[in-house]
């Protein structure tokens, strides 16, 4: 596992730790997914991206981690 999918799953870690009764972390009416994990923590949007699909796949909201390698290879292939 890279650093950088270390880094990625923590976040979500975060993320899941901090969601109460299946709701996310922040008031996603003032902001979308994609902006909070820049704003928070300089995510890029392939990166969000993985971070959001895992978050959902975790969270149970969908089924299959198949997304999550695509995202992945997009991320180290930019590095």
């Amino acid at each position: 596992m890279s650093n950088i999918e270390k880094y990625l799953n923590r976040i979500v870690d975060y993320m899941i730790r901090h969601s109460k009764d299946g709701e996310l972390p922040f008031d996603n009416k003032i902001m979308s997914v994609a902006k909070y994990l820049e704003n928070e923590f300089g995510l890029t949007l392939y990166e969000s991206d993985y971070v959001w699909y895992k978050y959902k796949f975790l969270m149970g909201w969908i089924e299959g981690d198949d997304g999550l390698q695509y995202y992945l290879n997009k991320i180290l292939n930019n590095y």
